[in-house]
């Protein structure tokens, strides 16, 4: 895929990073949420909203690594879902990190989803790959379909990896 683009980081920290490629605003949750990420989130996504000619889709990643947001968090979580998400085309959520980890995130989003219906519930998805199915047929056209966003995907990953510390590395040994 020699005309591959990169995602682009719009906001990130030690616990998220949130970025855009074509159509899609690309969330990867790392460390607890908190209120403040949630309105960084927010801001981000309705700047990205606005700036294009059409529809957004939402691909959400929640690692392994990232406990559920605190309730004070989860109100600024609640008013993404009600305000921004009926904005988007669709909105996928991706649960990493095992069977038990998975049902709790996908609990907290049919919840949001049960108490503000709107037209776009989120989507639950096993893999990032099966995500960008979801999100394909609202890419640009010309964009690489669900490959790329997967490559795309893959390479932000490569790019916000946390540095391992050779005292680290000695450990492992």
């Amino acid at each position: 895929m020699e005309n591959f683009e990169a995602a682009v980081i719009r906001s990130r920290t030690s616990a998220y990073c949130f970025a855009t490629w074509d159509l899609v605003f690309i969330t990867i949750w790392r460390l607890s949420a908190t209120e403040a990420s949630f309105v960084e989130m927010n801001r981000v996504a309705r700047e990205f909203i606005a700036a294009g000619p059409r529809r957004v889709s939402y691909l959400s990643i929640v690692e392994g690594s990232a406990p559920p947001p605190p309730d004070v968090a989860r109100a600024e979580l609640a008013r993404f879902s009600r305000d921004v998400v009926p904005q988007m085309a669709v909105a996928v959520i991706v649960a990493e990190g095992g069977g038990f980890r998975a049902s709790f995130v996908r609990g907290v989003g049919i919840a949001l989803t049960m108490l503000m219906p709107h037209k776009v519930p989120f989507k639950f998805a096993g893999s990032v790959q099966q995500g960008a199915v979801w999100i394909a047929p609202h890419l640009s056209p010309g964009s690489g379909g669900a490959v790329a966003l997967d490559r795309a995907v893959e390479d932000l990953r490569a790019k916000i990896a946390v540095p391992q510390s050779p005292f680290r590395a000695l450990v492992a040994r």
